[in-house]
């Protein structure tokens, strides 16, 4: 069975991620279960680890113009949602 991952949200991406479940509950929930079983797993178009300044953290595109950044903690088995909401 696969490892089970908690997923927490950082202040200040509560805001947004209330405002995704608002607009695509359906999509929320897909990422919901894909960060609870495979958080590091790439899928080509939709799940990306950035470069630069962000290093570090992935992004899930969610729509396209909506995403969510966040890193995993694999020694908590937590994955920290860091921003959600539309292409920073």
């Amino acid at each position: 069975m696969a490892n089970k991952f908690r997923v927490m949200l950082r202040k200040r991406a509560v805001k947004g991620w209330q405002d995704l479940t608002a607009r695509n509950p359906q999509g929320v929930a897909e990422i919901l279960r894909f960060l609870q079983t495979t958080p590091e797993l790439r899928v080509p178009g939709k799940v990306k680890k950035l470069k630069g300044k962000l290093k570090g953290l992935l992004q899930y595109d969610v729509t396209f113009s909506d995403r969510i950044q966040y890193w995993v903690d694999k020694g908590q088995s937590v994955v920290w949602i860091e921003y959600a909401g539309s292409h920073p």
